[in-house]
């Protein structure tokens, strides 16, 4: 058996996306990550086994892994602030060249996860793999996040996952079925009582990363709802480069539940609104 120094990474689900029932996909955990917003998380990637994110992309086959999100789209309208051809190709073409251990037993993931925090779709909405088998990644981590636009076709995870919504509308709807909200929008929202800036986020000031936050687990995660500002579509962006544009405002929703770390890191001027 590899020793732990050794493995770069799990393969936790082989089999079809449950978004759409067929396409064979696969769920990969690695175990570094240089990511600068999200801090030193335990990384998991949900993508097609038949083409690599770019490709599905382009042909729009990547709606077996992401499903209805709007962000979705070709790469010169799409709003989806992750860069494909970047760690989620690298990913892919990793566990193309057997990089990655295949069914992992419990022991070893919850030893790789052991005070550290998961990030439930670094790509890919967690929805596509079964519930059980996010609940493997996440046992014996710290805590976790994780986000989904699948939120109101059944799937049990809101205890997992946060809704990736885009309206007060779908905050309210949100909350019937049982998700707390994270709610992407281009222009400001309206402030309510509890409302409070993701920390983790250009409009917060980075004063917190994502690990260090762990507002984002879902209806058991520690603190808030999140909200930020998704990034506009440019108009004439290259083939296979990600569109860019300017985040304008991040909103935290429902914050009677947040931490002291997170209250003491954050400007004067912000308080809960």
């Amino acid at each position: 058996m590899c020793s732990m120094e050794k493995i770069k990474g799990f393969v936790l689900y082989d089999g079809p996306s449950l978004l759409d029932g067929a396409t064979s996909i696969v769920m990969i955990m690695t175990l570094g990550s240089g990511n600068r917003k999200t801090g030193d998380m335990v990384q998991t990637w949900i993508l097609r086994k038949d083409a690599s994110p770019t490709d599905a992309v382009r042909d729009g086959s990547d709606s077996s892994i992401c499903g209805d999100c709007p962000h979705r789209g070709p790469f010169a309208t799409r709003t989806c602030y992750v860069t494909v051809f970047q760690a989620p190709r690298s990913v892919w073409a990793a566990y193309q060249r057997g990089l990655y251990k295949y069914a992992p037993s419990d022991s070893e993931v919850a030893a790789a996860t052991a005070g550290r925090m998961v990030r439930l779709g670094a790509y890919g909405d967690p929805a596509a793999v079964p519930a059980s088998v996010l609940r493997q990644a996440v046992h014996g981590a710290k805590g976790w996040t994780g986000y989904t636009h699948a939120w109101r076709q059944g799937f049990a995870i809101a205890d997992l996952c946060m809704a990736s919504c885009e309206t007060e509308t779908d905050v309210a709807q949100a909350a019937a079925f049982g998700f707390r909200a994270f709610v992407t929008t281009p222009g400001p929202l309206p402030r309510r009582p509890g409302h409070m800036v993701c920390p983790a986020s250009d409009e917060g000031g980075h004063r917190l990363t994502c690990a260090e936050c762990g507002a984002c687990g879902g209806s058991a995660g520690q603190g808030c709802a999140c909200s930020r500002a998704n990034r506009p579509a440019r108009a004439g962006s290259e083939a296979g480069q990600p569109p860019r544009g300017r985040v304008t405002e991040t909103v935290i929703h429902h914050a009677e539940k947040l931490t002291g770390k997170i209250f003491s890191c954050l400007p004067l001027d912000w308080g809960v609104r």
